[in-house]
């Protein structure tokens, strides 16, 4: 079958920017690529650069421009077409502080050197050396400030949240710059929903970790904003790409292209709705060997009264010693039964047993397994496994092939968007060929 139209016209715009970009010099050396006029450089790149590379060695900086850019991108398409429609998260971090987190990262990474020697250079051991005195977190004079109306779920109300205002929990200073407050109001706001209901609970030390933790980020910001060698245009471009890969990501979960498995992919449920039957048949066809499964094994099977026999049990047979012989050993004691090698297979009125089973490799015993509803214990052990695919016609069959031939028409989508962005933004790259 033919390339599809809007492949061919993704792959056409690729190429047409390709060409337009061979040759390409900057008039400045430490700029590596353009966007829209806007110059991307040598000193924001190495920031991610730095941070791609603590997960993979190999990675190049080519590889790691090109991604920021489409990451740019990509984020400005979210807030065009979709950041309307998809409010702020509620059980994670808030933007600001996702961003604020994603900065600081990124900065400790690059510049580990120089916030070390920023330390050196004041005689400090941790950026906690900042903070004077000890934190002001005291559980009992918190609690009417922490505790939950019953109307509210994790959430101050209008007067704690002014008191939590006026609660100072630390004063820090840092080289250089004026004393700042931490109020308890800026530092709840800054956790997700699980150390918010430990800040609730009245947990003294969650707190206090927060606080630290709250310090040390603020150090490193501190030092990116004031100290580092950056200019503030290349400052500016690591906040907005921060900010844009926040947003890339809302971008592909918008497109139902989450991988995310707690996502409710909506987007990718519709569009698996309107793929043709003859479309999954063609894709069955092609791809019979993923819809294989096992039809029948056969096990023995040994029933065991308690949990501690059955464990000392599997121990045994993980020496090497086979069932039967184990269970004709065991075989005076109360609640021990055995049942020879027999075949279970789909459609058996024992679904649970059957299921079990089929998940034992076959050779091998399982580890012990409480019967559902009982008071007993049961190992098996497969010796033979027979598979066989599942029907053509089948839901389970259309359920996987529609939802893999829908994320690839999202993809496509994605592909064909982002280059018509690509070539409407005017990108130019710089960077020559070595890593």
């Amino acid at each position: 079958m033919g390339m599809r139209a809007p492949r061919r016209r993704a792959l056409a715009l690729a190429a047409l920017l390709m060409v337009a970009l061979a040759g390409a010099t900057p008039r400045n050396p430490a700029v590596v690529a353009e966007v829209d006029g806007a110059a991307l450089t040598r000193p924001v790149l190495a920031v991610f650069l730095a941070s791609a590379r603590v997960h993979d060695q190999r990675v190049t900086a080519h590889r790691v421009l090109a991604d920021l850019v489409d990451i740019h991108l990509m984020g400005a398409w979210y807030r065009e077409k979709h950041a309307v429609d998809h409010g702020p998260a509620r059980v994670g971090y808030d933007r600001a502080t996702r961003a604020d987190r994603d900065t600081a990262a990124l900065i400790r990474v690059a510049y580990r050197g120089a916030l070390a020697a920023a330390l050196n250079a004041h005689g400090w051991d941790s950026p906690l050396d900042a903070v004077a005195g000890p934190w002001h977190l005291d559980t009992d004079k918190l609690a009417p400030i922490l505790t939950a109306d019953s109307g509210l779920r994790l959430a101050l109300n209008e007067r704690q949240r002014a008191a939590a205002r006026r609660w100072v929990v630390a004063r820090y200073r840092f080289p250089g710059g004026e004393e700042r407050r931490l109020t308890l109001a800026r530092l709840y706001d800054a956790q997700n929903i699980a150390l918010k209901t430990r800040f609730h609970n009245l947990d003294g030390a969650a707190m206090a970790d927060a606080a630290g933790a709250w310090v040390r980020r603020a150090f490193v910001l501190d030092w990116f904003e004031r100290r580092s060698p950056l200019e503030p245009a290349e400052r500016d471009w690591i906040r907005q790409l921060v900010l844009d890969r926040l947003d890339q990501r809302a971008l592909l979960r918008a497109l139902g292209l989450s991988d995310d498995p707690h996502d409710d992919n909506s987007r990718l449920r519709e569009v698996a709705e309107t793929i043709p039957d003859k479309d999954v048949r063609r894709y069955y066809q092609l791809h019979r060997e993923h819809f294989r499964r096992v039809e029948k094994v056969r096990a023995a099977r040994l029933y065991l009264p308690d949990q501690a026999l059955a464990d000392r049990v599997h121990q045994r047979l993980q020496g090497g010693e086979p069932l039967a012989e184990v269970a004709r050993r065991h075989a005076d004691r109360p609640g021990v039964s055995y049942q020879a090698p027999a075949w279970l297979q789909r459609g058996d009125p024992e679904a649970w047993l059957t299921g079990f089973a089929f998940t034992v490799e076959e050779g091998a015993v399982s580890p012990p397994a409480r019967v559902p509803g009982e008071a007993r214990w049961v190992i098996v052990a497969v010796d033979r496994r027979r598979e066989g695919f599942q029907a053509a016609d089948s839901e389970a069959v259309r359920y996987q092939a529609s939802r893999v031939l829908a994320r690839e028409r999202l993809r496509e989508r994605l592909r064909t968007g982002l280059a018509r962005r690509q070539a409407a933004a005017r990108v130019r790259f710089y960077l020559e060929a070595s890593p």
